[in-house]
């Protein structure tokens, strides 16, 4: 039996986007992902929000609330429910639960830029596993860029003067499920044909209710909804519904981002960003100690994130010229009859005459 082909998308326009609609994207990813972090950060620090494990709970419900809205009305093409499918699913869903939730508990124990340092970190971790489970080994430059990331963390945690050892340990949990995360998702989007919103959707559904049982059971959503009703003048709940909002939007610009530009420029957008929540964070909370040693470790690690993100960028461009070149000689490997007629043309000649003849 064949499949009715999927409906279009409003955003299904990745080639045909003009340059202002490529450039609205990024800046939206930027913006959405600094704005994240500071609700975040301000609901689990600001407010002494007890429970990481309810705040991802409304996350998550507020995100496949707005999937099947959108999905409804056409702005999004979602595919069917399909058991096998969510079966399938199932190991990846969990990373990504519990990779959020120990953001959510490293952001309310760490300084945001003491946070964002730590997780650039991140990408040694993926080439680790990029390395072992996939055979790619990186080159000097990018290792070059990883030890200038290493060690802006080390200098900035010595500097740390609020340092916590469960924080941080939240963080490095963070930044090994975030790259097995990665890695993973190049396995799934390419077997099961998923796109990035198919995974949040089958994620949130999945996830709801495991982490609704858990929370009602221990009775950390009871004692969460009983503070929340009690705190109702310090804007607590317009927070949280802002919160949740912008957990959406993060994940659907970097859709709309990677869709019309391309996972590298998502990349250094992401690296943009960074650097500015770093700034932010210095001078809106007041868990931030700066002193020497942890400006020059922030400084580092900032500057080997974008060295890294420009190098892959270069090498991104020389990868697909080669491509470019080779597909080129292979059309006229394919045509040699192209080649012949060019050099036999009389046009295609051009004869110099001598002035005295």
């Amino acid at each position: 039996q064949r499949s009715t082909p999927l409906p279009p998308s409003h955003f299904d326009i990745g080639m045909v986007a003009s340059p202002y609609v490529k450039v609205l994207s990024a800046v939206s990813y930027g913006v959405a992902s600094v704005l994240s972090i500071m609700a975040n950060k301000k609901v689990l620090y600001g407010h002494k929000f007890g429970s990481p494990m309810v705040l991802l709970l409304m996350h998550l419900t507020f995100s496949l609330v707005l999937l099947e809205t959108l999905n409804y009305i056409g702005i999004l093409r979602l595919r069917p429910y399909k058991i096998d499918l969510a079966f399938k699913m199932a190991p990846l869903s969990l990373t990504f639960v519990v990779n959020i939730l120990a953001s959510f508990f490293a952001l309310s124990r760490t300084s945001i830029p003491m946070f964002t340092t730590l997780r650039r970190m991140t990408t040694m971790f993926v080439l680790i596993m990029q390395w072992k489970f996939l055979g790619m080994k990186p080159s000097s430059t990018v290792f070059k860029c990883v030890v200038m990331m290493i060690v802006g963390a080390i200098l900035a945690g010595i500097g740390d003067f609020a340092f916590d050892p469960f924080g941080y340990m939240c963080v490095f949990v963070n930044n090994t499920l975030t790259a097995g995360y990665l890695v993973a998702t190049k396995f799934y989007f390419g077997t099961l044909k998923l796109e990035a919103m198919d995974v949040l959707r089958y994620t949130c559904a999945m996830s709801i209710p495991l982490i609704l049982i858990y929370t009602a059971t221990n009775g950390e959503l009871e004692h969460t909804l009983e503070s929340m009703g009690e705190d109702t003048k310090s804007g607590l709940l317009s927070l949280l519904l802002v919160s949740g909002l912008l957990a959406f939007a993060v994940n659907g610009t970097t859709y709309w981002c990677t869709q019309v530009n391309n996972p590298l420029t998502t990349s250094m957008t992401g690296q943009l960003k960074s650097v500015l929540t770093t700034m932010i964070g210095m001078f809106l909370f007041p868990d931030v100690h700066i002193n020497p040693t942890f400006l020059i470790g922030i400084g580092i690690g900032t500057l080997g994130g974008i060295l890294y993100s420009v190098h892959k960028f270069m090498e991104s461009r020389e990868k697909a010229h080669r491509e470019k070149k080779l597909d080129q000689s292979q059309a006229d490997d394919e045509n040699p009859s192209s080649l012949q007629l060019n050099c036999t043309t009389p046009r295609s000649l051009h004869v110099v005459t001598p002035r005295g003849s």
